[in-house]
């Protein structure tokens, strides 16, 4: 378990910790531009928790990893939704029989939100690699290490793999970057801001080397 040197710990989440993963996520996202763009429209927070609860439920949670940043209390202060290589087949446009509920989710907003994602697909790498999906950290509980702490607890367990991430502002991939990503392309005629990458930890190529 990371512990880091603050008044919260971070760690896979339980399932008591869910729900509060999901309002973390929620409050971070509300306004993120990438977010906006794929739901839009009226009551944006209400929907923005539904898709992470039914994202969580279908993907996250049977085939995924969440780890969360709890406090002393109990609360649940950030959540970070990562998928190792295995866990990324049969994603948002993989799987049809999820799109009756996205569109109960997304409703007129659905076609919007599949042109995003066709373009984040198109961008991403095709080496297998772990994708975050998204960090978000509470309104409540920002500028206190939380959404580093989250980077650094799964990285420090990605083995020999990369990982790979869009980030959907030019503040958040800063934030990526002092934390071992670095820049692949920014996305053009719209957002997410940036694509990034963070190198295999230990090198394949050197462990082939010296078993020989």
């Amino acid at each position: 378990m990371f512990t880091p040197p603050s008044t919260f710990e971070v760690r896979e989440a339980q399932d008591s910790e869910i729900e509060g993963a999901i309002e973390a996520l929620s409050d971070a996202f509300q306004t993120d531009p990438v977010m906006s763009m794929a739901v839009g429209g009226v009551n944006k927070l209400s929907t923005v928790r539904r898709l992470f609860r039914f994202q969580i439920e279908t993907t996250y949670k049977p085939r995924g990893k969440i780890d969360v940043a709890v406090d002393e209390e109990g609360t649940v202060l950030g959540a970070a939704l990562w998928l190792n290589p295995e866990g990324q087949k049969g994603n948002f446009l993989g799987d049809v029989k999820a799109l009756p509920r996205y569109f109960r989710i997304l409703g007129l907003a659905l076609p919007r939100g599949v042109i995003t994602e066709l373009k984040l697909l198109r961008a991403r790498p095709q080496f297998k690699h772990w994708y975050l999906y998204t960090i978000g950290v509470h309104s409540d509980a920002r500028s206190r290490g939380v959404g580093g702490a989250l980077l650094d607890f799964r990285r420090q367990q990605l083995g020999e793999s990369p990982a790979y991430l869009e980030a959907s502002t030019f503040r958040s991939a800063a934030l990526y970057r002092r934390h071992g990503f670095f820049e692949l392309g920014t996305f053009k005629g719209g957002k997410p801001a940036v694509g990034m990458w963070h190198p295999a930890p230990s090198s394949s190529i050197d462990a082939a080397v010296e078993n020989k």
